[in-house]
């Protein structure tokens, strides 16, 4: 009796085997190997198919594939070159002003700003009057990038702004532009009452080897200046303290190299100490 039941055990078993964990263990297998064929032959989004997306997508599509063109176009090896695509760029983003979620034109900006394409200078400019604000600090972004002399008029009119952020982003886009055009320009935007705005003037005239905002830089090497700003943590003091460093010998000033001796020797950050002893040897004072 014990060994029938044994046998029938046994038995099914082998049916339960058979008809259903084999046929699990094989169509697992076939799901992996159809999933690894599929991952090996899809091709990644290109710049055009991003731009579909922003095109006939739903909200949340479209924000991300402006978002995510934006970073494609980074790379200079994936940035179409035909008129076709800027027209579309540019009609595109045209039509994304009436679009409630401003993300979309914002990203667009970007995306355009980053080709570096000089196509897209005046569409930019043009979209600066009477935009969003997050689209006007995009679009003085992408012309920065650009750096075509045409966006510096319509830039300077930002530096009016009651808005700090777009101060400020037209300070960085006329620092990055330069030139000895704009140097009067950031000259003035030194006595702004807004801390970046300043720095960010200091930097860009030092890179043009004008030592108008020298005391600022000497501020901005000064650690004890720059914990005065409680809302400034120690990682973004650090970077502050780096970018000055890295103008600093623009200027080739007799106290701004004693202040990068001194940084050298005794500041607390290793990073920065080796900044401050590359920056001293590009010294010829």
């Amino acid at each position: 009796m014990q060994e029938n039941q044994t046998e029938k055990k046994s038995t099914l078993q082998v049916v339960i085997h058979s008809f259903f964990v084999v046929p699990l263990i094989i169509a697992i297998f076939a799901v992996i190997i159809f999933l690894f064929i599929r991952l090996m032959t899809s091709e990644p989004n290109s710049a055009r198919d991003y731009l579909q997306d922003v095109k006939i997508g739903g909200t949340t599509k479209r924000w991300q594939g402006a978002f995510e063109l934006s970073k494609l176009l980074s790379n200079p090896k994936m940035v179409p070159k035909d008129e076709m695509f800027v027209n579309e760029m540019i009609s595109t983003f045209k039509y994304a002003s009436n679009d409630r979620d401003a993300r979309i034109q914002q990203y667009l900006a970007i995306a355009m700003g980053a080709t570096k394409d000089e196509r897209y200078t005046k569409t930019l400019i043009d979209a600066m009057s009477g935009a969003d604000e997050g689209v006007i600090q995009a679009c003085a972004f992408a012309l920065g990038n650009i750096g075509k002399n045409d966006a510096i008029e319509p830039l300077k009119v930002l530096l009016e702004s009651t808005e700090p952020q777009i101060r400020l982003h037209a300070v960085i886009a006329i620092g990055k532009i330069g030139g000895p055009s704009t140097a009067p320009h950031l000259k003035k935007m030194l006595s702004d009452p807004e801390p970046n705005v300043r720095w960010d003037a200091s930097i860009a005239l030092a890179k043009q080897k004008d030592s108008s905002g020298r005391s600022i830089l000497l501020d901005l090497l000064d650690r004890k200046y720059l914990n005065s700003f409680p809302n400034i943590d120690e990682k973004e003091k650090v970077q502050v303290i780096l970018v000055a460093i890295s103008v600093s010998h623009f200027i080739q000033n007799q106290e701004l190299k004693a202040v990068l001796s001194n940084i050298k020797d005794k500041d607390e950050n290793l990073k920065i100490r080796e900044a401050a002893r590359i920056a001293l040897n590009k010294f010829v004072i």
